[in-house]
């Protein structure tokens, strides 16, 4: 589907929003003072457990905290939280990791509804954008069960208010931002504008950026010569088997003796995306009602596919390489006198301009969300309020060779619907009750027209209460699923999932608090867990899926201290889950179409670990200086259930993190050392990552205008040591580092 001619993201619809922001600001100084047109704050619902304690610790991420954060991708934004990591798969995909779980372990929604992406993936990007966000919230424990059985690591709800639910008090209210980076010439703007009156509120927001490959420090793979020795002795080899192929095998050595591994690039790393939402809302006596529609178009490069690419071509098509290469010299002297039609030949154009690389592989994404939500006050006899919520989605991507050739595709094309009855106290608990249904199409193939596809049907019902007593708060929670899937071949698999938390928070003073939570969760395997036959050009793998996969089943117990008194906080957390049937890829040792095979498997799982944070308020009158000093550590531990091998891939490393932050009249600091511990926890498939460290220094400078609007100008430094890092929870770590040293500037706008 060709969702260009619906997307209002382009340049034309941010001007256009820009000069509305303009104009309102004028409009709003002349019919507001300077006290009350200060920055609005938005009231945006939050789950219905939300007035008391959580049993389990949650992180809760403002505006601010999300305007300061390292990164764009949502799990760069999070990475500084205690127990959750970046799954990074270059800049701008980056999905969180919490206590050791990924994937669909980890549910990332936006306003409360699933953002409905193929970000399962870890190379495919989360279609939510934090700028817009006006809070992020990390759930655990009972809360989780509003969202999903599957969601056992936590959920990550980012609320955007792209549905108002309320009407501000001001006519129109917004924030902007522009920021720069010199690493990889990278620039992004975005808009986000509120307002409304009477008992209409409108959101409107748009957001494009574009940036090169980054820079890092020294060479892009961890063994840079490594893979040139292999591809000598692949050659020795032919050369014992066949006279003829020895000619062509010779010039080929020649020239990758002449070709020598990029430093201080990362190839393919290059992103253009853009986006926008248009939503409204009309309020009434007992409720409210919106809708919004969101569209999505972005590109950005495979980082550590591009070798890989030549390799299989070099491996499986060795009669057809040189012709290959005669037929990209002539296209490269035709592209300096023609110009292309076709979007993909255009963006390999621009590709070569800008990375002077061809045959580098790239994922065109695209998707178009509608959501509507209503409330409704005192519906029902015993019940205060009804929430419900509709999603709609159409979702494509595309991962483009650099032939301009498609070499696999995705689609999810889904719907979900959600109600919620939040009850009124029965003999002191609060009640909630709900029900979740939808219907998901997934595709998966080498080509739109070749596309393997499923479809899943899913209903829930659930249930919450949450209770307070003289000296503990108990929360719980129950939740049962079922799933029926089928696959393209006819099979069909049937699932039902029930999942139960129990939770308490001891309250034995005003300093002191303690939690326990235990659960128990269940988890229906997903389409292409169970249907994949595809292959994967960004994982290098061809992924195999498992039609007699079961139920994963999780056993999890949480315990956690907090103490805070005056200006010291101390918080201690320790957890286990233990997993049956847990449900991860294996690499096995054969092979197909050039690629490794990526087989789903069943196994018993254990993850074991925690976390500990002090940190230490300051204030200094004379000066009216105030600063925060903050320490931390967490750690987790894997272990698998399976004759050949002890852990599962990609476990987090050990993190030390200290931050100092200072505000003083209109300047605020921040200097962040993280230490990340060696990862020798491996699979027979991985190889170790060494520690390193990182530091980065932040200051924001604010300018009032009169009360009426607020500028932040800010200068950042990232990874001042110029230290190469290797994420172990990235896919392609050994292939892709982190970025080097790096400046970024830019500026905050709020009115």
């Amino acid at each position: 589907m060709n969702i260009n001619s619906l997307k209002p993201c382009g340049e034309g619809f941010i001007f256009a929003v820009l000069l509305l922001s303009l104009a309102s600001g004028a409009w709003g100084q002349d019919s507001e003072t300077a006290d009350d047109a200060l920055i609005e704050e938005l009231i945006v619902e939050v789950h219905p457990l939300s007035d008391g304690e959580l049993a389990q610790s949650a992180a809760v991420l403002g505006e601010e905290d999300i305007a300061r954060a390292t990164g764009v991708a949502i799990g760069d934004v999070l990475s500084a939280t205690l127990g959750v990591q970046s799954a990074s798969f270059g800049p701008r995909v980056g999905r969180p990791v919490i206590n050791g779980l990924r994937g669909t372990r980890v549910l990332v929604v936006e306003n409360d509804q699933d953002t409905m992406d193929f970000s399962s993936s870890p190379d495919h990007a989360i279609t939510v954008e934090p700028f817009l966000a006006d809070r992020i919230e990390v759930l655990r424990g009972a809360s989780t069960l509003l969202y999903g059985s599957g969601a056992i690591g936590g959920v990550v709800d980012v609320y955007t208010g792209r549905v108002p639910t309320t009407v501000p008090d001001d006519p129109i209210s917004g924030r902007a931002l522009v920021r720069g980076n010199e690493a990889s010439n990278g620039l992004y703007g975005g808009l986000r504008l509120d307002g409304g009156a009477g008992s209409f509120a409108w959101h409107a927001d748009a957001y494009a950026s574009e940036h090169r490959d980054i820079s890092i420090p020294g060479y892009a793979s961890a063994d840079p010569f490594a893979e040139d020795e292999h591809d000598h002795d692949d050659e020795e080899e032919h050369h014992d088997d066949d006279e003829d192929e020895h000619e062509h095998e010779d010039e080929d050595e020649h020239e990758h003796e002449e070709e020598m591994p990029i430093k201080g690039r990362l190839e393919n790393s290059y992103a253009e995306y853009e986006g926008g939402s248009i939503g409204g809302a009309f309020m009434f006596e007992r409720g409210h009602f919106g809708v919004s529609v969101t569209t999505r178009d972005w590109d950005y490069g495979i980082v550590g596919a591009h070798h890989h690419h030549e390799e299989e071509h070099h491996d499986d098509h060795e009669d057809e390489h040189e012709d290959e290469h005669e037929h990209e010299d002539e296209h490269e002297d035709e592209d300096e006198h023609e110009d292309e039609d076709e979007h993909g030949d255009e963006h390999e154009d621009e590709h070569e301009d800008e990375h002077g690389e061809e045959g580098s592989p790239w994922i065109e994404l695209e998707q178009t969300r509608v959501q509507a939500q209503f409330g409704l006050h005192d519906p029902l006899p015993g019940f205060r309020a009804l929430e419900g919520s509709f999603v709609f989605s159409e979702y494509e991507h595309f991962e483009i060779e650099g032939e301009g050739e498609i070499g696999s595709y995705f689609s999810n094309d889904a719907w979900e619907g959600r109600l919620i009855l939040d009850g009124e106290k029965i003999e002191g608990w609060n009640p909630v009750l709900g029900l979740q249904f939808g219907i998901t199409e997934l595709g998966l193939g080498s080509s739109e027209a070749t596309a393997n596809v499923s479809e899943s049907q899913h209903f829930a019902a659930f249930a919450l209460a949450q209770r307070r007593l003289e000296v503990v708060e108990i929360e719980t929670g129950a939740r049962i699923e079922s799933t029926d899937i089928d696959g393209a071949d006819g099979v069909s698999r049937d699932y039902l999932a029930t999942s139960a938390s129990l939770g308490a928070i001891f309250l034995p003073d005003d300093a002191w608090r303690v939690r326990v939570l235990g659960d128990y969760a269940m988890r229906a395997p997903q389409g292409d867990e169970l249907f994949a036959e595809n292959p994967h050009l960004a994982t290098q793998g061809f992924e195999l899926g498992n039609v007699d996969l079961d139920e994963e089943e999780a056993f999890n117990l949480s315990v956690g201290i907090d103490y805070e008194r005056g200006a010291f906080e101390f918080s201690a957390n320790l957890y286990r889950y233990a997993f049956d049937n847990y449900i991860y890829q294996r690499e096995l040792e054969d092979e197909m179409e050039g690629l490794e095979i990526l087989e789903w498997m069943q196994s018993e799982a254990t993850f074991v670990g925690g976390d500990l944070a002090a940190a230490y308020r300051f204030a200094h009158e004379a000066t009216g200086m105030t600063g925060r000093l903050s320490l931390g550590f967490d750690m987790v531990r894997t272990d698998l259930d399976d004759p050949q091998e002890d852990h599962l891939p990609r476990s987090p490393a050990n993190r030390l993190l200290a931050v100092g932050e200072v505000s003083w009249n209109k300047l605020w600091a921040r200097l962040a050392y993280t230490h990340v511990f060696e990862q020798d926890d491996i699979t027979s498939h991985e190889t170790a990552t060494a520690s390193y460290d990182n530091v980065d220094l932040q200051v924001d400078y604010r300018i009032d205008f009169a009360g009426i609007s607020e500028l932040t100008l800010f200068l950042a430094g990232r990874n001042l040591s110029d230290e190469e890092q290797r994420n172990h929870v990235s896919f392609v770590k050994d292939e892709a580092p982190l970025p080097g040293r790096r400046v970024e500037a830019g500026a905050r706008l709020r009115f």
